[in-house]
């Protein structure tokens, strides 16, 4: 009888301690700021190592990489992949930016969303 309640108890406490971390992961992955490749309508030089990405006229994002952002060789496509389905802020892991011909990837060290205000005054 002891040992059912200890197991009863035991199953009770995961129970709760599983809910907590889901509500805690969802409520973290409802505050990630993140956009698919395929959403990307633009880019621009902000910066000898930062590229901006626009996605619509509200959301624009500052990808940084380590080598000059014209060396991308802007005269061909550029493009964005990734090793996931979502590109999110903070998070550059296996996102790189293509360009040139034949497409070089750049690594991508870091993704930030830039201010609307800023945002507005690109092109």
């Amino acid at each position: 009888m002891l040992r059912t309640l200890v197991l009863a108890a035991a199953v009770a406490l995961g129970a709760c301690a599983s809910t907590e971390s889901t509500s805690a992961s969802a409520a973290t992955g409802e505050s990630r700021d993140c956009f698919r490749a395929l959403d990307v309508r633009g880019y621009s030089v902000i910066d000898e190592h930062t590229v901006g990405v626009r996605i619509s006229p509200a959301r624009r994002y500052a990808l940084t990489i380590p080598s000059n952002s014209r060396d991308l060789d802007w005269t061909h496509s550029i493009s964005i992949r990734s090793v996931t389905s979502f590109i999110c802020v903070g998070q550059p892991s296996g996102v790189s930016l293509y360009g040139g011909d034949p497409p070089f990837p750049h690594q991508v060290t870091a993704i930030e969303r830039l201010p609307v205000e800023t945002a507005d005054q690109g092109s």
